[in-house]
């Protein structure tokens, strides 16, 4: 476990990085965020994006922000990040402002009970929040982590499930045929990290976490359900909580800056992140089973999650590629209808 005391060390030295920018989606609750409101309490005069659904529900914390790093800017971006045509818009904005990105930080979702719920666009409305917006922000912004490469930070952070990979049905990747709660659950996890190894192969100079939060105490529920229902869940749930919510929101900007996850080639003269703190000692062992192999799954601990053999099994079959193809093809169609 990486201690508190050293993440907060870490956190700290943010200070050393200069012109950082940044783009949270789903940043206006829960864990993103916990963790922007760290990042602007430790950042110089951090350039961050934060993409959600509401600008009147964001404003307030926009302020807090502001108040918290008066140095700093903060533009928040309306969209329904559901949909493949709002992510595109999104990351226009950011595309015509910005000429690098650092940090690219991603939760959005929810949690259902019931079936599947397509989007306008023929995408499972939980499945695309989970995984298929996600890759779409990662794939229209793809220039801009590499720009960054170049002299500073370049990561990608997905909270969700890594370390839980399951085997998937490689002939319904989006499941349009074979839907369930569970399957959802399982290739939305599985894709997630399938994507980030394939990216990591042909953009060596970024680097991906897959991250799992443990149980927080979010909102999650409230924005979910229906009012009693979403009280029964935040009070029967409370008890399992893992981890408060201000301290993920620590830990997450450590898994978002830290060095101890490098990607796998690092450009001469570059600065991977925050430098590893003396009681860490070493650089983050990645998917493929190396240190500073480029692709992490971790816990809400900062450890590295074991690798699931399934990942192995699907590397030697070229699945990476599969379902990195799979994925442009279905955000490409979407965004034409």
């Amino acid at each position: 476990m990486v201690s508190l005391k050293a993440v907060r060390a870490s956190n700290a030295s943010l200070r050393t990085l200069s012109n950082i920018t940044a783009l949270f989606v789903g940043g206006t609750s829960g864990i993103g965020q916990s963790t922007l409101r760290h990042l602007a309490r430790y950042a110089d005069s951090p350039t961050a994006y934060i993409v959600g659904r509401s600008q009147a529900r964001a404003s307030p914390f926009l302020a807090e922000l502001r108040s918290l790093n008066p140095k700093g800017r903060f533009q928040f971006i309306e969209a329904d990040v559901s949909l493949v045509r709002n992510v595109d818009f999104a990351c226009r904005q950011i595309l015509d402002q910005v000429e690098h990105l650092n940090f690219l930080f991603m939760t959005p979702g929810g949690i259902s009970l019931g079936g599947r719920n397509e989007t306008r666009e023929g995408i499972d409305y939980l499945f695309s929040l989970r995984y298929y917006a996600r890759m779409r922000f990662l794939q229209n912004l793809l220039p801009l982590l590499t720009t960054a490469a170049s002299s500073g930070p370049s990561r990608v952070v997905s909270v969700y499930g890594g370390g839980f990979e399951f085997a998937i049905n490689r002939d319904d990747l989006d499941l349009k045929h074979t839907f369930s709660l569970l399957n959802a659950y399982k290739h939305s996890i599985t894709m997630t990290t399938e994507s980030m190894e394939h990216l990591a192969h042909y953009h060596p100079s970024i680097s991906f976490i897959h991250a799992y939060p443990g149980l927080v105490g979010t909102n999650i529920y409230n924005n979910s359900f229906p009012w009693p229902i979403a009280s029964f869940y935040n009070v029967a749930m409370w008890p399992f909580h893992s981890v408060s919510l201000q301290e993920s929101g620590e830990r997450h900007l450590f898994h978002l800056s830290s060095a101890q996850y490098p990607a796998k080639q690092q450009p001469a003269g570059a600065i991977q992140g925050v430098s590893v703190q003396p009681e860490v000692k070493d650089v983050a062992t990645g998917t493929t089973g190396e240190p500073g192999s480029g692709v992490y799954l971790l816990n809400w601990k900062g450890e590295v999650r074991s690798s699931p053999q399934i990942l192995k099994e699907y590397r030697e079959q070229g699945v990476p590629e599969l379902v990195w193809k799979h994925t442009e093809d279905l955000l490409d169609e979407a965004a034409r209808r």
